[in-house]
């Protein structure tokens, strides 16, 4: 599933693309894939874009919000740039079997929405409704109000382990397991570490190697792990994943130490951490 990094490169990519554009027709080929009427979409221009962890909102003229979640197999198609996960249909012919939905714009451009597993959604909301839809979400890692007191104040709310409420969206929205994963290691956390046993010394750490993985992701366009789950709008490979310090690298030497990184599951997701630098205390 792309994570905040990735979901931003989408975000920015659209606003070149898009901004400014008017849906003229909105074509569901899967019911499933949208929620709302699609005739409040058509004739209306987009008139801005913005982000909260890993959903996309789109807003209209009208005053109505197109929010996006594209899961697991999710994908935007415009113009020959794929946006998500990558597919061998993804460059075929349009529409193909995986499409969903279909929005035609006034200079007669398409936007195809691609989902093989049919997990992602578009939903068209007016303003209560999406604050509804997302006051479950912790506050996004660019928001201003997002601090290492903020941190501390969420992770206190748990006993489960630091990267389980680290990956959990009530909490953080946007991070990932590759920026958990990294952020931890560079924090010198140990991963099951409880996360009412964080202090604000070690908060000031996540805080801060959140911000930096994260910016660091977005130049570098994203990140394509081995699991392949995500390509840059042109088709190619993100390159964040060669900055990884401790995801995937399972039996490797540590960077700091040269210790052998280990691997366990923790709360069903993998994680990759040094027994040496990241000593549960």
């Amino acid at each position: 599933m792309p994570e905040l990094p990735e979901v931003e490169v989408v975000k920015l990519f659209l606003e070149q693309k898009l901004l400014r554009k008017t849906i003229t027709k909105l074509e569901i080929l899967n019911p499933k894939s949208f929620v709302g009427n699609p005739e409040f979409t058509e004739g209306q221009k987009i008139i801005k874009f913005s982000r909260i962890g890993k959903q996309l909102s789109i807003y209209l003229s009208n005053q109505l919000i197109l929010l996006v979640h594209l899961k697991m197999t999710g994908q935007l198609i415009y113009n020959g740039y794929v946006l998500g996960h990558p597919t061998k249909d993804a460059f075929s012919s349009l529409p193909n079997k995986s499409t969903r939905l279909i929005f035609t714009f006034d200079d007669k451009s398409k936007l195809y929405f691609n989902d093989q597993r049919k997990f992602g959604w578009i939903k068209l909301l007016n303003q209560t409704e999406i604050v509804e839809a997302q006051k479950h979400l912790g506050l996004d890692i660019f928001d201003p109000k997002f601090s290492p007191e903020y941190i501390y104040s969420q992770l206190k709310h748990s006993r489960r382990p630091v990267k389980i409420i680290l990956l959990d969206q009530n909490f953080f929205a946007g991070v990932g397991n590759i920026y958990a994963n990294d952020t931890l290691f560079l924090a010198g956390i140990y991963p099951s570490t409880p996360s009412d046993k964080i202090t604000q010394k070690q908060a000031r750490l996540i805080y801060q190697y959140l911000i930096e993985i994260m910016q660091q992701s977005i130049l570098a366009g994203g990140s394509t792990a081995k699991d392949n789950k995500y390509v840059r709008p042109d088709g190619s490979s993100g390159q964040n994943q060669f900055y990884f310090r401790v995801y995937e690298k399972k039996g490797e030497p540590c960077l700091k130490c040269g210790t052998k990184i280990e691997y366990q599951k923790i709360g069903g997701r993998g994680t990759f951490f040094c027994p040496k630098c990241q000593k549960l205390s």
